[in-house]
C-alpha cells in the first residue's frame, strides 16, 4: 500500500519537494493510515508535516477522547497537532446549514487556516468515500459533476488514499500495529451517507466485488470529459467578463451543456451563490423569451433586448474615501450607516467594552493613508475568531447579505492595501491591538439603527 500512495502522490505532483502537507486528522482508521503512511515516506518525499484535528463540539466525552487520541498519536510520531475546538450546533443553526455541512465546512476552514496560502492539505478520502458520493449524487438527481466523485486533487487540497479501499487501509493499520478511534455516529441511520455505505455498498459488492475499481475507473473518465466541458464553458464566460448585462445570443447559440455551464459560473459570480441544477434550467429558458427569474439572495435576472440583465447587481457603485486620524474623534458618512471613530491609549483596554474591543485597530498596524472603502474582487478578510482568512464574497453569502447591498458594507484598509476592519465583523486578526499597543482607533458602525451590525 505504501508504494501505491507513493504513485498516487507522484502521478497526480501532489506535492514537491519542501513543501508542508497538513494532514486532517479524525483519529480514525483512514486517516491515522494516511498520516502514518505520509510520516513513512516522508524523507522520500522530502516533504514536513503537520496535523489539524478539529472537535466539533457534539459528541461530548467521546470527542474529548479522539481529541487527545491525536494529541498521543502524533507525539509518537513527533508531528505537531493543531486542535480546533468549534461549536458547530451552534454555529449551523446561526447559517441556517444542516450539521454535517456547517461541520465540513468549518474542518476545511480550520485546514486552510493552519496550512496557510501555499500548504497542502491531506484528506484521508478513500476508494469507498469516492463510490459513496457518486451513489449519494445519483440519487439526488445528479448530472455528469456529481457522477465524477471526490477529484484526487482540487486546489491545494490532495486526497492519497483515494484509489486505495477501507479494506486496505484497515489491513494497513493491523500490519503496522495502530490504533484508531471509531466515531460511533458513522453507524447512525440517521445520515443518508450511512445507510449507503451500511446497506447499499454490501450489496452491490456481491455483485461485483471489483466495484471500487470500477468506480474509481468511471469517474477518472468522467472527470477528464467534464474538465473538457469546463474549459470550453470558460472560455464563453471570459468574453463576458465585467459585463452586468450579458449578450444572449452567444448563449443560445452554443450547446447547451456549455451555455448552462456558463450560466452556473456566471450566476456563482453575479449571485455569490451556487444555483440549484433547476435554477440553472430556468434562467436557460429565459434565454428564449423575454422574463424573468428570481433566485437566491434576493436577485432578479430578466431578459430585454438581447440581454440577460441582472438589475439589482449594480444599485450600489463602488466607493472610496481617504481618511485623517488627526480629526478624531470623528463620524464618516457611508452608504450603509455612520462610522464614529475614536482613539485611545493602552490603558483603555482594560476598561473597554467587548464588543468596542472587537472593532479597534492598533494604530501602528495603519500603513500609509488608510481608506474606507467598497469591497473589491479578491478582497480577503482575516476574522478574529480562529484567525481565518476568507473572502469578502464568501462571507457576505454566508451573512445573506443581497447582492444589491454588498458595496455598501465599509471596508477600512491601509494604505499598503491591507483590509484592517470590515463593518459588521469586526477588526481583523493582523490589526487587532496587544501588549505592545500604544495607540488605537474604536470604529462603531452604525446602521439601520443597530451598532456595529
Amino acid at each position: 500500500m505504501r508504494n501505491a500512495v507513493l504513485k498516487t502522490l507522484r502521478e497526480y505532483g501532489m506535492c514537491t519537494a519542501g513543501d508542508t502537507v497538513t494532514v486532517g486528522l479524525s483519529g480514525g482508521a483512514d486517516s491515522v493510515c494516511l498520516l502514518h503512511l505520509l510520516y513513512s515516506l516522508q524523507a522520500e518525499l522530502s516533504v514536513t508535516l503537520q496535523a489539524v484535528h478539529v472537535h466539533h463540539g457534539i459528541r461530548g466525552a467521546a470527542a474529548d477522547r479522539d481529541a487527545q487520541f491525536c494529541r498521543v498519536f502524533c507525539e509518537t510520531l513527533q508531528i505537531p497537532l493543531t486542535v480546533e475546538y468549534m461549536d458547530v450546533p451552534k454555529i449551523s443553526r446561526e447559517t441556517h446549514e444542516s450539521t454535517e455541512e456547517c461541520g465540513r465546512r468549518l474542518r476545511y476552514e480550520a485546514f486552510r487556516c493552519v496550512a496557510g496560502e501555499s500548504g497542502k492539505i491531506a484528506t484521508a478520502h478513500t476508494a469507498d468515500d469516492n463510490a459513496e458520493t457518486v451513489l449519494l449524487n445519483l440519487t439526488r438527481g445528479t448530472g455528469l459533476r456529481g457522477l465524477c466523485g471526490i477529484p484526487p486533487v482540487r486546489e491545494n487540497i490532495i486526497r492519497p488514499l483515494l484509489f486505495s479501499s477501507r479494506e486496505q487501509v484497515e489491513q494497513y493499520c493491523a500490519e503496522n500495529h495502530l490504533e484508531y478511534v471509531t466515531d460511533e455516529t458513522n453507524f447512525s441511520d440517521v445520515y443518508s451517507r450511512n445507510r449507503i455505505r451500511l446497506e447499499v455498498m454490501p450489496v452491490l459488492k456481491t455483485l461485483n466485488p471489483s466495484l471500487l475499481t470500477g468506480v474509481s475507473g468511471m469517474t477518472a473518465r468522467l472527470r477528464a470529459e467534464n474538465e473538457v466541458l469546463e474549459l470550453q464553458a470558460h472560455s464563453l464566460v471570459q468574453s463576458f467578463k465585467n459585463k452586468n448585462a450579458i449578450p444572449i445570443e452567444p448563449l443560445k447559440s452554443a450547446p447547451k451543456a456549455i451555455a448552462c455551464r456558463a450560466l452556473q459560473t456566471i450566476l456563482e459570480e453575479k449571485v455569490g451563490v451556487m444555483c440549484t441544477a433547476a435554477h440553472i434550467e430556468s434562467v436557460y429558458a429565459l434565454l428564449f423569451k423575454n422574463g424573468s427569474v428570481s433566485l437566491p439572495s434576493g436577485v432578479t435576472v430578466r431578459t430585454r433586448q438581447g440581454l440577460l440583465e441582472f438589475p439589482c447587481e449594480a444599485s450600489i457603485s463602488e466607493w472610496a474615501q481617504t481618511l485623517c486620524f488627526g480629526d478624531c474623534p470623528m463620524e464618516v458618512s457611508t452608504p450603509a450607516g455612520r462610522i464614529k471613530i475614536q482613539k485611545y491609549t493602552r490603558k483603555d483596554l482594560q476598561n473597554l467594552h467587548k464588543e468596542l474591543l472587537a472593532n479597534a485597530v492598533d494604530c501602528a498596524k495603519i500603513k500609509g493613508t488608510a481608506a474606507l472603502r467598497s469591497r473589491r474582487a479578491g478582497d480577503r478578510f482575516t476574522f478574529q475568531k480562529r484567525a481565518v482568512s476568507k473572502s469578502l464574497k464568501k462571507w457576505m453569502n454566508e451573512m445573506k447579505i443581497p447582492p444589491e447591498s454588498r458595496n455598501a458594507v465599509p471596508i477600512l484598509v491601509g494604505g499598503d492595501g491591507a483590509l484592517l476592519w470590515l463593518g459588521g465583523a469586526g477588526a481583523s486578526a493582523n490589526a487587532v491591538p496587544n501588549d505592545e499597543t500604544d495607540t488605537f482607533f474604536v470604529l462603531t458602525f452604525f446602521c439601520g439603527g443597530n451598532t456595529n451590525v
